[in-house]
């Protein structure tokens, strides 16, 4: 399974001409996201694309995360915290932590 979603990405990151891909777009099967489901925290590095203040969500294309098995990708991110949104902005390259919890991935501390 592992195999078949490595070489799916191999093969949209090729056809894109990118090596990043949206989440939502990306076939997750083979990949364990669960591994998060719980309050431990994950630490990334990525770039905020979007910002959206009002419902608190940040679009972070986010460089391959080691501990979660993950590829790059381009994920949306909840931001519960709305001090943290103030360390955000477009563009901006930022190492932050997160926890998977009730089906959302939560930025809990930008750097």
């Amino acid at each position: 399974m592992k195999t078949n979603a490595t070489l799916t990405f191999i093969l949209m990151a090729f056809l894109t001409g990118s090596q990043l891909t949206y989440a939502e777009d990306m076939d997750m099967s083979g990949m364990n996201m669960e591994t998060s489901a719980n309050t431990e925290e994950s630490q990334a590095v990525g770039v905020v694309d979007e910002i959206d203040e009002a419902k608190g969500v940040a679009t972070i294309s986010h460089e391959p995360i080691k501990s979660l098995n993950w590829p790059a990708m381009t994920m949306n991110f909840t931001v519960n915290n709305k001090k943290l949104l103030s360390k955000l902005s477009k563009g901006k390259k930022i190492h932050f932590s997160f926890v998977h919890k009730n089906g959302k991935y939560i930025i809990t501390n930008v750097k």
